[in-house]
């Protein structure tokens, strides 16, 4: 909202024009007093604009910037000079306020936007700064405009720094939930070397209720109670398949476990299960080999679960899986 000084200055120039006469007296009664003031300057430049007179309008704006090299007057100069076009100097204001912003910079970009379509030339006039690129991250996230996404997205990865993680992260997910993924037939981090992070082609684990899950270097360990639901998801990844025999080898041990234990791999496409391996087998010990043979029909993104279904005739016993590695083998 405008403050007090700033709307009283709007309504005295609008008096004044509205009167006939000219922008003097509104001069008079908002800059006498503080020629600095740019608010003054910001609010005269909307009165005269209003009443028509753009040149005169265009000179308040400039002098609310030459006074104050903060944001708001170079945020209402590019707007100004969006409205009333003039390249030169609405790209001269947007790199100021680029420059001057601190807060969240998507109104920026989306004015930006409706000037030059292109993210990363807009961002290479803007001055390409992190700050910048992550807010036309999340602005071509938002549009779902997802080539330019991924083109910031490789500025940002270039510069590998810590906060950006998430960001990228949210990004694969919403590339895989729209199908825009190319992906090597591969598993991600089959051997657990790393700490499962939940986000793009990387493994998402579910504790069991009343269980658990516990990981450590090159080992998941799952826990199932007594009190596990009849079907519950414990693992899953993203892949990418192209049509072809596939085969899921995996090295576990059990402990504990009914027989038949209830486990079993499946995969699935946009929640609908396109293929179901069978039952995981009681092993002892966390060297046991096992390998699952499947076909895939179509192209496109799957989902690989881990899941635990109680067997017909059984009844949920505590126990432990032990998971060392998962690979996948294209046939």
């Amino acid at each position: 909202m405008l403050g007090a000084r700033l709307l009283a200055a709007v309504l005295c120039a609008a008096f004044t024009l509205a009167a006939g006469g000219t922008l003097a007296l509104a001069i008079s009664h908002t800059v006498e007093k503080n020629p600095l003031d740019s608010s003054a300057w910001i609010a005269l430049g909307l009165a005269a604009e209003q009443a028509g007179d753009v040149p005169l309008a265009s000179a308040y704006v400039l002098r609310a910037e030459k006074v104050d090299r903060q944001y708001l007057p170079a945020w209402t100069a590019a707007n100004f000079f969006y409205r009333h076009p003039n390249d030169v100097e609405f790209w001269r204001a947007a790199i100021q306020a680029a420059a001057m912003s601190y807060d969240d910079p998507a109104p920026l970009i989306d004015l930006v936007d409706h000037r030059e379509a292109r993210a990363v030339a807009a961002l290479e006039r803007l001055g390409d700064t992190p700050r910048l690129e992550r807010g036309y991250l999340r602005f071509l996230i938002a549009q779902c405009r997802w080539t330019e996404a991924q083109e910031v997205a490789a500025k940002l990865e270039l510069r590998r720094e810590p906060e950006d993680r998430e960001l990228l992260a949210s990004l694969s997910d919403h590339l895989i939930a729209a199908g825009r993924v190319e992906a090597p037939l591969k598993l991600t981090n089959g051997d657990f070397r790393t700490r499962p992070s939940g986000h793009g082609f990387d493994w998402r684990v579910t504790a069991p209720p009343g269980g658990g899950y516990r990981w450590e270097p090159a080992r998941l360990r799952f826990w199932l109670a007594s009190s596990t639901p009849d079907a519950y998801p414990l693992l899953d990844q993203w892949v990418v398949f192209v049509p072809g025999e596939y085969r899921l080898r995996f090295q576990y041990g059990t402990e504990g476990l009914a027989e038949p234990t209830g486990l079993r791999w499946v995969v699935s496409r946009e929640g609908m299960e396109q293929a179901s391996g069978p039952a995981i087998a009681r092993a002892a010990g966390a060297d046991h080999n096992a390998a699952w043979t499947f076909d895939v029909q179509k192209r496109g993104v799957y989902q690989l679960q881990l899941v635990y279904v109680r067997e017909p005739g059984t009844i949920h016993k505590e126990g432990r899986l032990e998971l060392t590695s998962v690979r996948l083998e294209i046939l």
